[in-house]
C-alpha cells in the first residue's frame, strides 16, 4: 500500500496514533492523499486527531482552510434551503454520508434532490438568490447552478429531480419516504440503505473509481447498525443494476479489508453476493481480476469499458420503462457519450467588450470574467488592442515624425497629445483612415474569425475606445475625418454585451501614471458617454467596490450567454438543453 494509506486508522479512517508514535508522519503526503480522496479533514478532528498531527502547522492550516469552505458553503445552502422551505419545497442532500460532517463540502458541487413538481420554483429561487444556471453542463433532470462573488464561485448547487447520472438509479418515492434529518446539522439526508446505494452507484457508474471518502461513507453505515439488505436489492433490481450492485458491494468489501484490515459485512452475506455474481461470468471474472490487483491504492480506478458494459446493461434492464424506451435511452446515452469522450465542446459564439479610459479597470474585469468563464467550462479567449500599437501604424507614426522634423522628446506623448501631433490636415486624414482600417483588419482575424468557429471572445478595449480617442484628437467640425471612425464602428463585430467602465475625470487623473490635462479627460469621458448612448453600452461605475461591479458583469454576461444556449453540432449529439430536458418549465 502507499505510505499515506498505511497510516490510516483501522476503525476511524484517520491517521493511526500507533504509527505516528513510531515515526513522524509525512504530513504533506497525508494531506495530498486525503485531498485526492476527497476525505474531509473535519472528520479527523471530530474523532480525535493524534498529537503528532495537531503539532503540524501545515495540518492546522489545511484544517482552517477546510473549515472556512465548510462554513461558507453550508451558510449558502442554508439560505437557499430556508427560502425553499418557506415556499413548501423540500430538499435532500443525496451524497451526504449521514455522519459528521454530514454536509458534503468536499464534493465538487452540492447535489440536492427536489421533487419534479418543485423544480421550476426551486430554480426560480436560486436565480433570485444570485445563482446562474450553467446550461452547457446540463444533464437529464440535473441542472447546475453557480453563485459568484467578486469573480469567485462561492457555491455550486446541482439540482436533481432524480438520482442518476444520465439515467435514474433510485426509486425516488421510497427515497423521500425513508429520508431523515442528519444528527449534526438537521439537513435532510438519505436513509443508511440509500446512502450505500447512492454512493457506490456514483463512485462506480459516474466516476469509475472508489475514493476513501466513498468507502468511509459506506462502511460507516453498515458498521453502525442493521441494514435492510433486501431494500438495496429490490431498488437495484427494479432499476436494472442488481448485477452492478453485487459487483460494487463485493469490491467495497475487498477495499474495506485492504484499508481497515477487516470488513463489517457478515461473511455469509458476502458469500451470497459472490454466489449471485458467479452466475454473471463476465462480471465475476473482472471482479476476480480486481482482487488480484496489488498493491491496493486509493483512489481505486476501474475500467472505463467494463463500467460502460454494466451501465448499458442497466439501461436495458430498467423495469421502470418498457423495452422500446430502454432501447431509445441506450441510443441517446451512446450518442451523448461519444460527444463527452471525444471532448467535442460545441458552444455558441459570444463577444464581450470592456471600454473606458485608462484606470477604469478594463483589464482586471476582463481577466476576472475570463476566469469565471473557464470555471463554467466555456472556451473563451481575451484580446487586447489599442489605437496606433500595431507595427503598421507605428511605422507610419515614425515616418510622420521624421517628416515633421521632430523627435520623441519634443512632441506630446500618448492619446492626449495626439491632436497636437496631427495638426497637419493631410497627416490627420491619412492617420485616421489608416488607424481605422488597421483596427478593422485586426478585429477580422482576432475577433470575427474566432467567433465564426464558436469561441467566446472577451475584448479588453474595443473599437469604442479607439473611437473615443480619435474623437478627442479631432476638431469639432472635422466631419471628413469622422467618416473612417463611423466605418470602423460599423465594420467591427457587434458585441453581444458591451460595457463602458465609467469613472469621473478626477478619479481617472489620480489613477493614471502620466499627467493628463483634466480638460482632455472630461472631453474623453463625454465622448465615451455619447458612444454608450449611441451603441447601447452598459455603463458600470468603477469608482466604487470592485466586487459589486464584477458580480454585475458576471451575472449579466452569463445570463445573456445562456439565454439561448444551443448549437447545430450539439443538436447532432442530442445535447442541447431542449433535447436533454424537453418538458422543463420555468427556465428563461
Amino acid at each position: 500500500m502507499s505510505s499515506p494509506l498505511s497510516l490510516l486508522d483501522a476503525s476511524r479512517a484517520r491517521v493511526a496514533a500507533a504509527s505516528i508514535l513510531t515515526r513522524p508522519p509525512d504530513v504533506r503526503a497525508l494531506l495530498a492523499f486525503w485531498k485526492n480522496n476527497k476525505y474531509p479533514l473535519l472528520a479527523l478532528n471530530h474523532c480525535g486527531t493524534p498529537e503528532a498531527l495537531l503539532a503540524s502547522r501545515e495540518f492546522q492550516t489545511a484544517c482552517d482552510a477546510e473549515n472556512a469552505v465548510y462554513t461558507s458553503l453550508k451558510a449558502e445552502y442554508a439560505a437557499v434551503r430556508a427560502r425553499w422551505e418557506k415556499a413548501g419545497i423540500h430538499s435532500l442532500l443525496i451524497k451526504s454520508g449521514g455522519t459528521y460532517p454530514s454536509f458534503p463540502y468536499t464534493s465538487d458541487n452540492l447535489d440536492v434532490l427536489v421533487r419534479p413538481e418543485d423544480e421550476a420554483a426551486a430554480s426560480a429561487i436560486l436565480r433570485e438568490e444570485g445563482y446562474i444556471e450553467l446550461k452547457n453542463i446540463e444533464e437529464p433532470r440535473k441542472f447546475l447552478f453557480r453563485k459568484f462573488s467578486g469573480g469567485i464561485s462561492v457555491s455550486a448547487i446541482h439540482l436533481h429531480t432524480q438520482v442518476g447520472w444520465g439515467v435514474g438509479f433510485m426509486d425516488e418515492n421510497t427515497l423521500w419516504e425513508r429520508c431523515r434529518p442528519s444528527p449534526d446539522d438537521g439537513f435532510t439526508v438519505p436513509s443508511p440503505e440509500d446512502i450505500i446505494l447512492i454512493n457506490i452507484a456514483h463512485a462506480y457508474y459516474e466516476n469509475k473509481r472508489f475514493r476513501l471518502s466513498d468507502l468511509a461513507k459506506v462502511r460507516d453505515q453498515w458498521s453502525r447498525g442493521p441494514i435492510d439488505w433486501p431494500h438495496l436489492e429490490k431498488v437495484a433490481l427494479q432499476r436494472g443494476w442488481l448485477e452492478g450492485l453485487y459487483f460494487c458491494l463485493l469490491l467495497v468489501v475487498h477495499l474495506e479489508e485492504a484499508t481497515w484490515g477487516v470488513s463489517a459485512v457478515p461473511p455469509e452475506l458476502r458469500d451470497s453476493w459472490e454466489a449471485a455474481l458467479k452466475r454473471r461470468s463476465y462480471t465475476y471474472r473482472y471482479y476476480r481480476k480486481m482482487l488480484r490487483r496489488s498493491p491496493v491504492t486509493l483512489p481505486f480506478n476501474l475500467s472505463f469499458v467494463f463500467s460502460k458494459y454494466l451501465y448499458f446493461k442497466k439501461i436495458l434492464c430498467d423495469r421502470n420503462y418498457n423495452p422500446p424506451q430502454r432501447v431509445v435511452d441506450a441510443i441517446k446515452t451512446f450518442i451523448v457519450g461519444v460527444k463527452v469522450k471525444t471532448r467535442i465542446r460545441p458552444q455558441p459564439s459570444f463577444l464581450v467588450s470592456f471600454s473606458g479610459p485608462d484606470g477604469s479597470g478594463k483589464s482586471i474585469h476582463a481577466e476576472t470574467l475570463l476566469k469565471t468563464l473557464d470555471l463554467c467550462e466555456v472556451n473563451a479567449r481575451c484580446y487586447w488592442n489599442r489605437t496606433a500599437t500595431t507595427p503598421l501604424v507605428r511605422t507610419f507614426s515614425a515616418v510622420a515624425k521624421l517628416l515633421r522634423g521632430g523627435s520623441a522628446k519634443d512632441s506630446p506623448r500618448g492619446a492626449a497629445g495626439r491632436g497636437e501631433r496631427l495638426r497637419s490636415p493631410l497627416l490627420r486624414f491619412f492617420w485616421c483612415w489608416l488607424a481605422s482600417a488597421d483596427l478593422v483588419l485586426s478585429y477580422l482575424f482576432k475577433v470575427r474569425l474566432p467567433l465564426f468557429f464558436g469561441r467566446v471572445v472577451v475584448c479588453d478595449r474595443y473599437s469604442f475606445d479607439a473611437a473615443a480617442e480619435m474623437e478627442c484628437s479631432l476638431a469639432p467640425g472635422d466631419r471628413l475625418n469622422r467618416l473612417p471612425i463611423k466605418l470602423m464602428l460599423a465594420l467591427s463585430p457587434r458585441p453581444d454585451v458591451a460595457f463602458l467602465l465609467d469613472i469621473p475625470e478626477e478619479v481617472c487623473a489620480e489613477r493614471k501614471s502620466e499627467n493628463t490635462d483634466p480638460a482632455y479627460l472630461a472631453r474623453q469621458r463625454q465622448a465615451y458617454l455619447k458612444l454608450a448612448a449611441r451603441h447601447n453600452l452598459r455603463i458600470k461605475r468603477t469608482d466604487s467596490e470592485f466586487k459589486e461591479t464584477a458580480d454585475a458583469v458576471t451575472r449579466e454576461v452569463l445570463t445573456s450567454y445562456y439565454r439561448d444556449y444551443g448549437t447545430f453540432i450539439r443538436g447532432l449529439f442530442l445535447s442541447n438543453p431542449g433535447q436533454l430536458n424537453k418538458n422543463r418549465k420555468g427556465a428563461p
